[in-house]
Order: C-alpha cells, then structure tokens, then sequence
C-alpha cells in the first residue's frame, strides 16, 4: 500500500511518515504541503491511499480531497481534522473522502482504514461520531444514518459545494516533498 501525506504541519507529517515507515506493508512515498503538490505528487508518485489534514497551506483538506477524487476517482482519501462541525461530515462525504478520522486519533485506526481496500463506506471515527451525537445530530429529523461504525450522509445542495481553494504561486522542493510558498 503507497501512502502521500498531505499536511501543512511538516513535524505532523513526518512523524506519520515515520510511522507509516515502520509496517511491512505500507509504503509512505512522499509529503505534500499544499493542495497543488499533492495533485503533483499523487500523479508522479501514484499512491493507492493520500492522507489529507484538514488544512493545508494553499486552502482546505477537503477541497483538495474533492479536486484529488476527481483527478484520480480509484484513489482514497483519508482526510484528518480537529474541528467537529456541523458542516465539516457532509462537506466531506461529498468530496467523496474515504474516512474522516481524528488528527488526534489512535494510529492502528488509521493503519485499519488505510489497509481496508475493500470499503466503500464512508468511515468516521467514534470521536467525530460522539460530538455527533452529543449535539443530537444524528436522530431521525436530519440527514444522517449510522450503520455499524460507518455513517451515511445525505447532502444538501449547499453542502455538496466544495470549500474553494485560493490561488497561490508554489515551486518544487525536494523530489519527494513539494512545498507552496504564499
């Protein structure tokens, strides 16, 4: 399994790296600070999973999930995030993410997503799934439906819309690390 990390906090991404490194199985082939590298990177490099934060330095994670999925509709997305919003599960079930886990969340649940080839559920992590349900966003008045550790969501038209991406000028650094510069 070949693995990019999207992530604009560079310890973040090489301490993932780093860990990715150590399983038998799974490949880490670069890090990617901005949505631009990432969509140069993944077409050079061909990973099978992206890990994507939430923020990157030239936008949003979620907005380079959904450019990425259009790009390369087979590649998963694995997008990590802190912030638990009313708006943040739909925006990516409709960039078509493959998890949404918990940039604080245990390493053996991400190594599970990341070797789970074979779902195609949108996976959440529990930790999501609780703000969920503590703020009573899941009932039978709204547009999710939990089934087994996975949820399914029903987008409004207002969500379906992508987080835009603003344009900055970026340049290559390293050959498998790209970086955007403001």
């Amino acid at each position: 399994m070949r693995v990019l990390i999207a992530d604009d906090e560079r310890r973040s991404a090489l301490a993932l790296a780093d860990s990715l490194s150590a399983e038998h199985d799974i490949a880490y082939v670069g890090i990617a600070n901005c949505a631009r590298s990432a969509y140069e990177l993944t077409d050079a490099l061909a990973p099978d999973v992206v890990v994507v934060a939430r923020r990157l330095d030239d936008g949003n994670g979620i907005a380079a999930t959904a450019e990425l999925k259009h790009r390369f509709p087979e590649l998963r997305v694995i997008v990590l995030t802190d912030v638990f919003d009313t708006e943040f599960v739909p925006r990516a079930a409709a960039a078509r993410a493959s998890a949404l886990l918990s940039e604080n969340g245990e390493l053996s649940e991400m190594l599970n997503v990341i070797r789970d080839e074979d779902s195609d559920e949108f996976y959440v992590n529990p930790r999501v799934y609780t703000s969920f349900a503590s703020n009573d966003l899941i009932s039978s008045n709204n547009n999710y439906m939990v089934t087994g550790g996975a949820i399914s969501v029903s987008i409004t038209p207002a969500q379906s819309q992508p987080i835009g991406v603003p344009n900055r000028n970026w340049k290559s650094s390293g050959t498998s690390t790209r970086k955007c510069l403001p």
